[in-house]
């Protein structure tokens, strides 16, 4: 098991699904609808979804204009967690949790934004029950903040203060336990990718967050 809350998106192919289901990991969100690129289809969700258990599963929905149309396809798809960008409407987490949908907030982090915009971009849904603050979007390292780009480590611990919020950033060579003792994030999330081949995918990148996260009953 993991010694903290993780997330994986961007789940579209089985090698990535039993990966991360093996590892024990909260959620597995699938990329559906046409706001979000490589949406699957409804029917290769289920089959994927058919193949894991263990995870809860999240309909990842990127952008989005009107939450009240989202609503019928999540419950008849039996989804009550929705993945979205911060940009969308402020009601939607509203009309989510109205129908038994919990919203999972998504922040991309790019590297000319200073930390006010991203506290800004954060509390642009503010009832969403979690937030990721996505650092890999913009190609921003954990190194990078240690040297002030585009903003420093006080000023992360800060953002992290703001509200519940999983870290989705490059740590090299960082311990993840230790990160997550002296930062108060309430987990990391990770993205999936395309297969070199099918059935077949390199983990190296993601294998060391998993190893320093894992612990044993």
């Amino acid at each position: 098991m993991l010694a903290t809350k993780v997330l994986a998106s961007g789940i579209t192919h089985l090698t990535d699904a039993r990966y991360y289901a093996a590892w024990e990991v909260d959620y597995l969100a699938f990329p559906l609808g046409s706001g979000v690129a490589d949406a699957i289809s409804w029917d290769y969700f289920h089959a994927l979804r058919e193949w894991v258990e263990g995870p809860t599963s999240v309909a990842e929905l990127g952008e989005i204009s009107d939450a009240e149309a989202w609503v019928p396809l999540l419950t008849e798809h039996k989804l009550n967690h929705a993945l979205i960008l911060h940009t969308a409407p402020a009601d939607a987490p509203k009309i989510f949790a109205e129908a038994g949908i919990k919203t999972i907030s998504l922040v991309h982090v790019e590297g000319y934004q200073s930390a006010d915009d991203v506290a800004e971009a954060l509390g642009e849904l503010p009832d969403a029950e979690l937030a990721i603050l996505d650092f890999q979007h913009g190609g921003i390292t954990l190194d990078d903040l240690k040297t002030g780009h585009p903003f420093g480590l006080p000023a992360l611990d800060q953002l992290l203060r703001q509200r519940p919020c999983l870290l989705q950033i490059d740590l090299g060579s960082a311990d993840p336990i230790e990160i997550k003792t002296i930062y108060p994030l309430a987990g990391f999330a990770v993205r999936g990718s395309s297969e070199e081949k099918v059935g077949f995918k390199n983990f190296d990148d993601i294998d060391g967050l998993f190893e320093g996260l894992e612990v044993f009953e």
